[in-house]
């Protein structure tokens, strides 16, 4: 059994296309007023792509993980040494 339903939709489709061709929204609230829905829509789209657009931040460097190995090893070293003169 089909049944047909009726929904109000935006279609926004961004100048740059390189990410995505169009974004579809459905409207759960029919009172607000047009131009409202649509200003939401748009701002919602270019604020998904203003975060997909970001370069990947690493949370650590090369430099900051070699420090933290090395300081591990002169703590281990220090704990091990420590160790042996108690004994």
């Amino acid at each position: 059994m089909v049944k047909g339903v009726t929904r109000r939709v935006i279609v926004v489709q961004p100048d740059n296309r390189a990410l995505f061709e169009q974004a579809i929204f459905l409207v759960r609230d029919h009172s607000m007023p047009q131009r409202e829905v649509v200003r939401e829509a748009c701002r919602i789209a270019d604020r998904y792509l203003l975060g997909a657009v970001r370069p990947i931040k690493r949370r650590y460097g090369i430099w900051q993980m070699a420090g933290a190995f090395l300081l591990g090893i002169g703590l281990a070293s220090i704990a091990w040494i420590s160790a042996i003169w108690i004994l």
